[in-house]
């Protein structure tokens, strides 16, 4: 009778880390590649695997403030970024730029301006971390660098903090997590008239402090949800 081995022994060999490599918290690399009968097949691109953290990764926070562009379709509304804020994971200064009114309607290069520091962040970024950004900031940006003539983002690997273990009737917003978890710091909250206020304001004060602030509270949010083991497994985005 003919004895085959272990289909995890042929399929999935063992595949180290090189040590270039800088991962994270929570980090994933993708299965190795299986051999069967000497050709190599891909595994499917969902299928990642946890691997160990090292302190040498790069993780970024950011955050986006925008505006509506239009209602011209109510299912689908554009978005133009005003002000941008990141900071490093490990590291106090956070960075924060704006795009000014004339960046918004006259002249587009200032948006550019604005959004070029924190594209390069992103692309040199192990992985990037916020609130909600799988389904908004990313694609925001996104949209904003193919309206600009800038390259799109690259394939990035984010944690975000709405992805928390499965549960019911548990409110995700970034307010609510920062109370529930004791957070020290507080983001500026803003109703619609003080944001309407704000870009009235010269330079925009206002609307930089909003943006410093969420990025401020969001890196303590982050690291109380990684200690309780609230948040989930970090996951690519592909643009």
């Amino acid at each position: 009778m003919l004895r085959l081995r272990p289909l995890s022994k042929t399929l999935l060999p063992e595949v180290p880390v090189r040590s270039t490599e800088r991962l994270s918290e929570g980090m994933l690399l993708p299965l190795p590649s299986a051999t069967i009968s000497g050709q190599a097949t891909s595994p499917k691109p969902s299928k990642l695997r946890q691997v160990t953290a090292s302190s040498r990764s790069r993780i970024l926070d950011f955050d986006v403030e925008t505006v509506a562009a239009g209602f011209a379709d109510p299912e689908w509304v554009p978005q133009k970024i005003t002000c941008v804020a990141w900071s490093w994971i490990g590291e106090d200064p956070v960075h924060v730029r704006i795009a000014t009114v004339d960046g918004l309607y006259t002249r587009p290069e200032l948006r550019a301006k604005m959004l070029q520091p924190l594209v390069e962040a992103i692309g040199e970024a192990d992985m990037v971390t916020g609130h909600n950004i799988l389904r908004f900031d990313l694609p925001v940006i996104n949209s904003e660098c193919m309206r600009l003539g800038m390259p799109k983002l690259r394939k990035t690997l984010v944690q975000d903090t709405i992805r928390i273990v499965r549960s019911k009737g548990f409110k995700k917003g970034q307010a609510n997590l920062a109370k529930m978890l004791n957070v020290p710091a507080d983001k500026l909250g803003l109703d619609w008239q003080h944001w309407d206020d704000a870009y009235a304001e010269v330079g925009w004060p206002t609307v930089q402090e909003r943006a410093r602030t969420d990025v401020m509270q969001h890196k303590l949010i982050r690291a109380e949800m990684v200690e309780r083991g609230m948040i989930r497994a970090p996951r690519l985005w592909c643009p």
